[in-house]
């Protein structure tokens, strides 16, 4: 799969959950996050333009789900889970 470029954003109220979204949309006029989980009503801007490779490895996150959750829905809400 081709690197897709997102913009990451934070929970200003869980610092291991983060939403990721195609680079240059505006979360204000996203719903879903908010509606699944109301730690995404504020999120702080985390990582801008990001060059993501769904076949990469990022530590406590799975790629795949994300990139996939991004190109059905547009957006992904995720965790980042703790190394072992």
């Amino acid at each position: 799969m081709n690197l897709m470029s997102v913009d990451l954003y934070q929970s200003a109220t869980d610092s291991e959950k983060f939403l990721a979204l195609p680079a240059g949309t505006d979360p204000a006029e996203l719903m879903g996050p908010m509606t699944i989980d109301p730690d995404y009503a504020q999120i702080n801007r985390y990582r801008e333009a990001f060059q993501f490779d769904p076949s990469e490895a990022y530590a406590g996150v799975n790629a795949a789900k994300i990139a996939a959750d991004i190109l059905t829905v547009k957006w992904a809400a995720y965790r980042r889970e703790p190394s072992p």
